[in-house]
C-alpha cells in the first residue's frame, strides 16, 4: 500500500492493534494529566476534584492535638510541607497571600452551617480548594494531607484553635 505522498504505508497487525487498545486508557490518563498541569500552570482555575482523589475529613481519626507542636508546624512546616507563615499572617499586615488567621477558630465555626471549626479547618488544610476565602486565589499548597501525618494535622488544628 502507498500513501498520497508516495511512501509505503505500514498496515498494523492484529497484535499491534490489540496493544494500542490495551494502552489507550493509560495514554488518555497521561493526556488528561498533561492538560491539567498545563491549565494549572497557566493560572486557569477549574474544579480539579472531578479528576483527582482528595482525602475526606471523615477519613482522619479524631486525635488529641498538641498546640505547641502545631505552632512549630505552623511556623516551620514539616515533612517537606511549607510553613503556614509562608502565606498567612497572625495580625494586620499590609500584604498577605492568604487570609490572616488571628481568630480563625471562631470564623471557621461560622463559615459552613452544621460544620464544626475543627472539621472546617481540616477540610481547608487537606483540600484547600474546598473553601476559598473571598478576595484570595486558590494557591494554597495542595499536599498538606499527604505530607502531614494525622497527628500533625491534629496538632496544627489545635494550634489554630488557640488563635
Amino acid at each position: 500500500m502507498v500513501s498520497l505522498t508516495g511512501s509505503p504505508v505500514h498496515k498494523r497487525t492484529a497484535s499491534e492493534t490489540e496493544m494500542i487498545q490495551r494502552k489507550k486508557p493509560q495514554i488518555m490518563q497521561r493526556i488528561t494529566t498533561l492538560i491539567l498541569i498545563m491549565l494549572a500552570l497557566s493560572g486557569c482555575t477549574i474544579d480539579l476534584t472531578r479528576f483527582i482523589t482528595v482525602p475526606h475529613p471523615a477519613d482522619h481519626v479524631a486525635l488529641v492535638g498538641d498546640a505547641v507542636h502545631g505552632e512549630d508546624i505552623f511556623k516551620h512546616g514539616a515533612n517537606e510541607a511549607p510553613p503556614c507563615t509562608s502565606c498567612h499572617t497572625l495580625g494586620s499586615s499590609a500584604f498577605s497571600l492568604g487570609p490572616q488567621l488571628q481568630g480563625i477558630s471562631q470564623r471557621a465555626g461560622e463559615r459552613v452551617p452544621d460544620m464544626s471549626a475543627e472539621a472546617y479547618l481540616l477540610q481547608s488544610i487537606i483540600d484547600p480548594a474546598a473553601f476559598v476565602v473571598s478576595g484570595y486565589r486558590d494557591i494554597m499548597y495542595p499536599q498538606f494531607g499527604e505530607k502531614l501525618s494525622q497527628q500533625d494535622l491534629a496538632d496544627l488544628i489545635a494550634y489554630l484553635e488557640t488563635l
